[in-house]
């Protein structure tokens, strides 16, 4: 134990002095327990909701009240066929469709068990298995006159959880990698010594960014052929859209995810802290994004809060495209959302590395 007294007293010293890593050792904990505490919630409610109603009676809208009052089904449309409302849930702007046929009151009325048609989204099997609950009743047991639930589940009618997670986890590994291989690169150069170096030369700042950006994204594309070919050929998950598309519209998510790992090593001094800030980024960014729970559990400043990262949007993308077969016209919202930070993040990496250098 030679010398253990005067080692402990410059480790005290090196962390007083370091005041960064102090915070973020004290923020992430903190991170996580708001995460964890407030976003992750298996109790899924609210479920987005699209109604064909062609009764349109008293005993439907009553029937309608009567399940928005247990609170796990909320209507956002009413549209005019199932396919209108089966398109929405194609599209993700819907979770469960129901159709209620004519004839619905008449039957009811006359101590029947009308029959209502229930679409149910299977590409999220938290979501799905909560809303079979909304609306499972064995017939055999139903009360004169209690609608009797036909429920057809689409996209993941076994409600197989890799169908789920694994489209999912292809944006969770793209994010990790391409976040990770940027976030050291101008710290690298610092700690190296070689930044001075290209200070001196001619190439703008933007320029620099966008050529530390080109190579990592060529090699995310790489890596993204690699995840799609894995989960196609080992867990037997395949895209129901086009790979093309998603080949496409993953461009501005892997962009706006190397520009972050640009903007994490602009704020970092060391590699270590290049390291922390990319713990403190990464576990919001999945966690927030729907992959472990669904959003519409989440409190409201926490849903918006999970609309600025590029995962969210990326991850929708993925089970739309893999699970439901949607379009590039379905998604283009989302798209569009990627293409918006991505902007974003490169122009604040690059005004943050001029600000660095000056």
């Amino acid at each position: 134990m030679n010398g253990f007294g005067s080692v402990l007293k410059k480790e005290f010293m090196h962390l007083q002095r370091d005041r960064t890593t102090l915070v973020i050792a004290f923020i992430l904990p903190l991170l996580q327990m708001m995460i964890f505490g407030y976003a992750i919630n298996f109790d899924v409610k609210h479920i987005q909701t699209v109604v064909v109603d062609y009764d349109n009676s008293t005993e439907s809208h009553e029937y309608l009240q009567d399940l928005h009052a247990g609170q796990y089904i909320d209507y956002v449309a009413s549209v005019s066929s199932p396919a209108k409302a089966a398109d929405m849930l194609k599209t993700g702007q819907a979770r469960v469709g129901i159709t209620i046929p004519d004839g619905f009151a008449r039957i009811k009325d006359a101590g029947g068990n009308p029959q209502v048609g229930v679409m149910i989204d299977g590409s999220d099997a938290q979501v799905s298995l909560r809303a079979r609950f909304a609306f499972t009743a064995p017939p055999a047991k139903l009360p004169p006159g209690a609608p009797d639930a036909r429920i057809n589940v689409l996209f993941n009618p076994s409600s197989r959880t890799s169908t789920f997670m694994i489209p999912g986890l292809i944006a969770v590994i793209l994010q990790v990698v391409t976040v990770a291989l940027t976030a050291f690169s101008i710290v690298r150069e610092k700690e190296q010594g070689t930044l001075e170096q290209l200070m001196v030369t001619p190439v703008g700042r933007l320029a620099l960014m966008l050529g530390k950006l080109v190579p990592y994204a060529v090699l995310a594309s790489v890596e993204l052929l690699v995840v799609v070919s894995i989960s196609t050929v080992i867990f037997g998950i395949s895209s129901r859209g086009s790979l093309i598309t998603l080949a496409f519209m993953s461009v501005p998510f892997v962009i706006a995810s190397l520009a972050l790992g640009l903007l994490i090593s602009t704020f970092s001094s060391t590699q270590g802290q290049a390291l922390q800030f990319t713990q403190l980024t990464l576990l919001p960014s999945i966690l927030l994004s729907g992959y472990v729970s669904p959003r519409e559990t989440m409190p409201g400043w926490m849903y918006l809060l999970s609309t600025l990262m590029p995962a969210t949007h990326y991850m929708q993308i993925t089970r739309g495209i893999i699970v439901r077969g949607a379009s590039f016209t379905d998604l283009l919202p989302q798209f569009l959302s990627l293409i918006l930070i991505a902007t974003l993040l490169i122009w604040a990496s690059t005004a943050r590395f001029r600000k660095t250098i000056s």
